[in-house]
């Protein structure tokens, strides 16, 4: 069978298995839910991209797979990409370029933050915390909200002056931001001993950002004493015959046939510190001397090979190794002749603590070191690095050697902790190291390699449209517990806005929490929509004509990237109870309150029996029972609720949820008067708006969602309709016979078809099809059949029935035949008593 290893994030643990020989590899990358952009290696080769991915598997075969999800059209970074928010760079995942964020540091008392989290903390009210949200939508927060800023790149640590110090770089969001009450949980964070912040808004430049990248497989390994070297073997294999042995510059080489017992150092990571044992022959002044000698060395490299035959063919493996050393080479000449009569090769325990592997190419690399050391005592330690490539082999040439000292300095036991900083002289390269203490340990004696960063040095680095934080705090020496990140802070977003008195929009940043100055700050300056495509004037008289300036708030954060731009302005909206509206192609806007006046007036002269439908619900729709509505609580920044319910007494707010509730989230709220205020529409609505009419109606100008319209039932007698004939005085001739019982009241249009008035009405005596009324004088449309072809409409009926005429209209389809079909739902002013 063939084996497979898929590394779907790097630092995370690769999946392995098995595929079945003969399959084709396209057949099985895709069951594999990787993302559009992968790195393939067969048999440890990088497949290029016109290699035939219809290759059927064959039984060695081995696949490996590092997955590469690219930008999803949001944080378009690698959350530390070498230029601010540019689209993901290629680097191939054999760079591992985005190692050990979601990794505990050691020693580090923050728990692992989320890699992949989708909704902004800022919008998820439990157990909110910083997180690294990769490939998703930065924050765009509107109003203003209690943030809690997404990590653009890992926490780096560095002990100074024996005190570790934690920096966080974080985006507040998209665009520019007014920021204060800066803090950690719940307390002030320039209270905190050791801690400050500093805020970049967009384009300001920032000195230095230290990019660090944690080793993945540093956690807090004990550096033990000379002392300790026991001699315990690891891992051993011995062969009595090899093939060739070749001392030389230095290094020796031994050949071997392939064999399973030097398959661990074969695979083995390198350089691995050994033991091996040789049979040689040299010349000495009292003749040839032929003996075994133990030589203790680097193992720097190990190759397979083999004869080329086509069938069988013959497998040998080569071992090479430097920095010989112990008294048997010392004394063996560089002429002497390896036989081939025995090897053997060993890996001890020993005191050396490594290689670990860095995720991604730096220029610097930091070491964290700590001791618990009695008083004056000495922790010297030997740290060697070195350059490596793709398949971790050395780059020849690149090892270095640093001898530090964890040293206590004061009088008693205590525990020390080192930051040493070194810049490898081979450059921006991935690297390993290693660590040797060289003195012996003891009880009072112990040292500790916590964690490593590869580091990368940004310097005058800007982001353009990009507000962040940088936030420095010192960290307890003994924290009691583990702890999220928390740091919080007020932002309230600076947007532009309109001007009433220009018509003009104003590219002024003002702080703003009003759903309006969010609506257009959305659509032209994130979106770059046109803003005569817009109605801003519309917009604004909504907002303008507010019973509270509550009412207009919009506090929230968009952070879906794939969230379209009409969703985000109907959020906006729904905050403040407004609707969106396509008229053409320009958008426009309604909001759910009270009509003074019908947008438009039909009567049965222009309605059509066909489609013609009404419906009434006995009970409160759907079964509800009452109203629970959530928003967010300022004070507390959790969500809080108002539960209303709906009785025979009518309405009333109650301290818990009835048994079917109708349940509304309202986003972007944070004030309990806009809260209440859509709670009571809502229930208001259950108890008032039972009835639904379908009608078919003739008119030319679209009908738009919204509009409040005064629609006569087809079946009730009780509403009289038709068409003005004619007018002397305020004596009005109809088109229909009228039946006066009571006191009447009467609604005319005008010759545009606008709605004029609602009269009290009187009967005309001896004319049947007239009335009186006191109107004020307007232009009347009478019908000639000629040039004018719409006459001016009435409707004539009771006070109750009439008011029973009005609907609010939920959808218009036009027909194609300048008639539309109007979906209605039932309107009436008490649904806005608490407005």
């Amino acid at each position: 069978m063939a084996t497979f290893e898929i590394q779907r994030l790097p630092g995370a643990p690769k999946q392995r298995g098995v595929i079945e020989s003969g399959q084709r590899m396209i057949d099985w990358l895709n069951v594999q839910n990787l993302h559009s952009s992968v790195l393939i290696k067969l048999n440890g080769v990088e497949l290029d991209d016109d290699f035939d991915i219809e290759y059927r598997v064959k039984p060695n075969d081995h696949i490996s797979v590092f997955d590469q999800p690219k930008n999803m059209g949001g944080i378009k970074d690698l959350i530390k990409a070498a230029a601010p928010w540019e689209a993901l760079n290629p680097i191939k995942m054999t760079k591992k370029t985005m190692a050990a964020l979601q990794k505990t540091l050691a020693g580090d008392i923050k728990k692992t933050p989320s890699v992949a989290t989708g909704e902004s903390p800022n919008n998820d009210l439990t157990g909110q915390t910083n997180v690294a949200r990769l490939y998703k939508g930065r924050p765009n927060i509107y109003g203003q909200i209690r943030s809690y800023p997404d990590l653009i790149q890992e926490s780096l640590f560095e002990f100074i002056n024996n005190k570790k110090y934690i920096t966080e770089f974080m985006e507040i969001g998209y665009g520019r931001y007014d920021v204060s009450s800066v803090r950690y949980s719940e307390s002030s964070l320039t209270a905190m001993a050791g801690a400050s912040y500093q805020i970049y808004q967009p384009g300001q430049v920032i000195g230095t950002i230290n990019e660090g990248y944690a080793f993945d497989d540093v956690d807090g390994q004990e550096l033990v004493g000379l002392n300790e070297d026991n001699g315990v073997i690891k891992q051993q294999a011995t062969v009595n015959s090899i093939v060739q042995g070749t001392y030389a510059g230095g290094q020796i080489s031994v050949k071997i046939i392939k064999n399973a017992n030097f398959d661990y150092f074969f695979s083995a990571v390198k350089p691995l510190y050994v033991t091996f044992v040789i049979n040689v022959t040299y010349n000495t002044a009292s003749g040839s001397v032929t003996k075994n000698i133990t030589v203790s060395g680097t193992l720097i490299s190990a190759t397979l090979t083999n004869d080329g035959a086509v069938i069988n063919p013959v497998q040998w493996y080569t071992f090479v190794f430097s920095d010989l050393a112990g008294t048997d080479i010392a004394e063996t000449p560089a002429t002497a002749t390896i036989n081939t009569t025995y090897f053997q090769l060993t890996e001890f325990e020993g005191t050396v603590v490594g290689p670990f592997f860095a995720a991604v190419e730096s220029s610097y690399l930091w070491f964290h070191l700590s001791g618990s050391q009695g008083g004056g005592k000495n922790g010297p330690v030997t740290i060697k690095w070195w350059a490596v490539d793709d398949n971790n082999n050395i780059v020849p040439g690149t090892e270095q050697s640093l001898a530090v000292n964890v040293k206590n300095n004061s009088g008693d036991q205590d525990y020390v902790y080192y930051t040493f900083k070194v810049q490898p002289a081979a450059g921006k390269r991935r690297y390993a190291f290693s660590l040797q203490r060289t003195n012996n340990s003891s009880d009072s004696s112990k040292l500790y390699i916590l964690s490593a960063h590869a580091i990368n040095i940004r310097s005058n680095v800007s982001y353009p449209n990009d507000t962040l934080v940088k936030v420095t705090v010192q960290e307890t020496e003994n924290a009691s517990g583990i702890k999220d990140r928390k740091y919080n802070l007020l932002a309230q977003r600076l947007v532009i806005s309109y001007n009433r008195s220009t018509g003009s929009v104003d590219y002024t940043l003002r702080a703003s929490r009003s759903f309006a100055d969010a609506v257009l700050h959305e659509w032209v300056m994130v979106a770059k929509q046109d803003v005569n495509r817009i109605d801003l004037p519309t917009l604004y008289s909504i907002a303008d004509r507010l019973s509270g300036t509550q009412l207009g708030y919009f506090d929230y954060t968009f952070s879906d990237a794939k969230q379209s731009l009409g969703e985000r302005i109907q959020v906006i909206c729904n905050a403040a109870r407004v609707d969106i509206n396509w008229i053409g192609d320009v958008l426009t806007f309604w909001r759910d309150e009270k009509a003074d006046v019908p947008a438009a007036v039909f009567g049965r002269s222009n309605m059509f029996w066909d489609g013609f439908k009404m419906g009434y619900s006995m009970s409160l729709p759907n079964g509800y029972d009452g109203v629970t509505l959530d928003y967010v609580d300022p004070r507390t920044n959790k969500k809080a609720y108002i539960y209303l319910q709906v009785g025979v007494t009518g309405i009333s707010e109650v301290t818990a949820p009835t048994e079917n509730a109708m349940t509304v989230s309202l986003s972007g709220c944070r004030n309990i008067l806009q809260a209440s205020n859509r709670a009571w529409l809502e229930a208001n609505r259950l108890v008032q708006s039972r009835l639904s009419m379908t009608v078919k109606v003739f008119e030319t100008t679209q009908v738009v969602r919204g509009s409040v319209v005064q629609c006569p039932d087809m079946y009730d007698n009780d509403q009289q309709t038709g068409y003005l004939k004619g007018r002397v005085g305020n004596v009005f001739s109809t088109s229909e016979r009228l039946n006066f019982t009571g006191d009447m009241w009467v609604v005319m249009t005008d010759s545009l078809g606008n709605f004029k008035g609602r009269y009290r009405a009187y009967a005309v005596s001896g004319n049947p099809k007239a009335f009186t009324a006191a109107a004020e004088a307007f232009d009347l449309n009478i019908y000639d059949g000629r040039k004018v072809q719409t006459p001016s409409r009435y409707f004539l009926s009771s006070s109750t029935e009439l008011n029973s005429t009005i609907w609010r209209v939920e959808s218009s389809k036009p027909n194609g035949d300048d008639t539309q079909t109007l979906s209605l739902v039932e309107y009436t002013d008490e649904i806005y008593l608490n407005d």
